[in-house]
């Protein structure tokens, strides 16, 4: 497995991978048919990465030439990161977490923040993460909970 910056040819296999998670998501966060639909056809659509990927950095873990996860960057946010159901286990998610986490690091940042959903949470407290807060989600995700982490860097420009 590498890790490799997204390029504008990579958007539908990002696209097509997204829907794959939000698929495994939905069901392990019991989320509704019509949230699911929405992270498939709007969060996880070729538009959105598109889009996205103009103000956030994507990393892409590759098996060959497979793309089996992706985490975003911008600032010291890690804005998504998710790893094929099929290779949950195998260190790809922990190397996409490591890769961003490099990434705010020699960006000056003395933090690393995200939002997870509460069956994410034990992931990234392996990865040093601890909880901040939480907040309601809005929109078409009425009803759920985003879990607020953070980690502190230790010996980051501030």
């Amino acid at each position: 497995m590498t890790t490799v910056g997204m390029t504008y040819a990579d958007t539908p296999a990002v696209s097509a991978l997204l829907a794959r998670c939000y698929a495994v998501l939905a069901r392990d966060e019991g989320l509704t048919a019509e949230q699911q639909a929405y992270l498939v056809s709007e969060r996880g659509s070729i538009d959105c990465v598109t889009r996205e990927s103009r103000d956030q950095q994507y990393i892409l873990a590759r098996d060959v030439d497979e793309i089996i996860g992706v985490v975003a960057v911008r600032g010291d946010l890690i804005g998504k990161l998710y790893v094929d159901p099929t290779h949950h286990g195998e260190g790809v998610g922990r190397a996409l977490y490591e890769e961003a986490e490099r990434l705010i690091r020699e960006a000056g940042h003395a933090r690393v923040r995200l939002g997870a959903f509460p069956t994410a949470v034990p992931f990234y407290q392996r990865m040093g993460l601890s909880a901040v807060g939480q907040k309601a989600a809005t929109g078409p995700l009425t009803g759920r909970t985003v879990v607020l982490m953070e980690k502190i860097l230790v010996g980051a420009a501030t």
